[in-house]
């Protein structure tokens, strides 16, 4: 299994988003920074839906692999959007 976004569970403050994931029982809160938004002169939060997988995969990934932040939530910031 891996974590997706619930469904209505995505909130925009200011620049940066907070998505509620869920891989079973587990619920996790996911951070996406100003700068790892979605660029583009649309709405927003369009442009955050149709990027989703993309999120969902890297919060996945940094979820399994233990790179929680000091207040237990996953941050993507644009360093996790750019090949290393």
């Amino acid at each position: 299994m891996s974590l997706v976004t619930v469904p209505g569970k995505i909130r925009l403050y200011g620049g940066h988003a907070i998505l509620i994931m869920t891989e079973g029982n587990l619920h996790q809160a996911v951070c996406i920074t100003d700068d790892a938004m979605p660029a583009g002169e649309g709405d927003i939060m369009q442009g955050l839906l149709q990027c989703l997988q993309v999120y969902e995969g890297i919060a996945d990934r940094k979820f399994s692999d233990g790179e929680l932040a000091y207040d237990g939530r996953v941050w993507i910031t644009s360093s996790d959007l750019t090949p290393h």
